[in-house]
């Protein structure tokens, strides 16, 4: 069982409240997942009816009288058997048998039991409702099952909660700040981009006027690079799959990418064949048949320039950068501006050093970070750095 902080204890139970009062509600809602975030919390619900601002209104006021009520939240434990008949029993087998069966054998399987409501969850959760002094319900969005567009897209309601009624207020007015700062508004009224869904959801427009921004931002950051003894190189819009599957960004990534383009004469023979659409998908994950993908990643390209030429160690370290445009195929749902796109150009870089050169290579990328938030006035930010996972081939942290 993972052990939460106070604040997220008090969120995770503002979850559960609002499932407690979503199906007072709504008795028809099927429930999947309701966590807390590093924001507030949110609870996923499959319904027919779809649910509105009005809506957001009437659920509040029905988990302030479960608050009130001070429910106690109860953990037990089941066996795996037990667990399945008590879901079914309360109808939610729809997900929570497939959250049931992610439990891996051996560990506990728990619930935990507010009043009339019961939910499989691991905890931990506050002694009673009444410790939730103030909460607030924000939004509604989609949200895919499992994240996957494949699955049936649920409603998902967002909210926040806090220990005291002026720390909520607080964020509330830090949200109100972001609002009328919201760069989507902005970029509108100052005509800086645009998104046309005759273009496509997530490919931006860059104006004339957003163009000169983007353009001195890029010439200010190509300077620092340079001082830093980058070298610029240009690299193609998309490029062979076979390039992808050495690097491994195919088709282990593949969920995250448009679908390869085929070669004419290898579509018409498998046309010719009868070959169906996941027949062709497993021969592209498998290699047996070949296309190009739209760039999702620079490296393999930047190697390729690298491996172009004989290099001593004396010639080392060897510092590449482009402003490379990649292209991710990011779920509908998900799509937000310029924050979450489909298409866009990041400053990206590779150093190809040895292995004593590497501390001051790192050191090198922070004071470049730096250096750029800095100069941009951003001084609220983490850098991460990670190292490869030998058990993970999909993750580097």
């Amino acid at each position: 069982m993972k052990e939460m902080t106070p604040l997220e204890e008090i969120r995770h139970s503002a979850a559960h409240v609002l499932a407690t009062a979503v199906l007072r509600l709504f008795p028809d809602a099927k429930l999947d997942i309701g966590p807390p975030t590093e924001s507030g919390f949110y609870y996923d619900f499959d319904l027919d009816h779809t649910f509105t601002m009005e809506d957001l209104e009437k659920i509040e006021a029905e988990m302030a009288k479960v608050i009130k009520e001070n429910q106690r939240f109860e953990r037990f434990e089941s066996t795996r058997e037990e667990a399945e008949k008590l879901i079914r029993e309360r109808g939610q087998e729809r997900y929570k048998l497939g959250r049931l069966a992610d439990i891996p054998e051996g560990d506990p399987i728990s619930f935990y039991r507010n009043g009339e409501f019961v939910d499989l969850c691991a905890g931990t959760h506050v002694n009673y409702t009444k410790k939730i002094k103030a909460f607030k319900l924000l939004n509604i969005a989609g949200a895919y099952h499992r994240g996957d567009e494949k699955n049936k897209q649920l409603q998902r309601i967002y909210g926040t909660a806090y220990p005291t009624k002026d720390e909520l207020q607080q964020h509330m007015d830090r949200l109100e700040e972001a609002r009328k700062r919201d760069h989507r508004k902005l970029g509108r009224e100052l005509q800086l981009f645009h998104i046309d869904e005759a273009v496509g959801q997530g490919l931006v427009l860059w104006t004339a006027r957003g163009s000169i921004i983007r353009q001195e931002l890029q010439t200010f950051i190509a300077e620092e690079l340079r001082k830093q003894g980058y070298a610029q190189v240009f690299t193609p819009h998309i490029g062979k799959l076979g390039l992808y599957r050495t690097s491994g960004h195919f088709p282990y990534y593949k969920e995250s990418q448009f679908t390869p383009v085929i070669e004419r004469d290898s579509l018409d023979e498998l046309a010719s064949e009868g070959c169906s659409c996941a027949d062709l998908s497993n021969r592209l994950d498998s290699g047996q048949v070949d296309g190009y993908l739209l760039k999702p990643m620079n490296c393999p390209m930047h190697i390729k320039i690298f491996d172009s030429q004989p290099h001593s160690y004396r010639d080392l370290p060897i510092r590449l950068a482009e402003f490379g445009t990649v292209y991710r195929w990011e779920q509908s749902g998900e799509l937000n501006g310029l924050t979450r796109v489909r298409g866009f150009t990041q400053d990206d870089a590779h150093i190809f050093c040895t292995e004593e050169q590497v501390e001051a290579e790192i050191q090198g990328c922070l004071d470049l970070v730096k250096t750029v938030f800095s100069t941009l006035g951003m001084s609220d930010y983490r850098v991460r750095i990670g190292l490869r996972d030998p058990e993970d081939r999909k993750s580097v942290v």
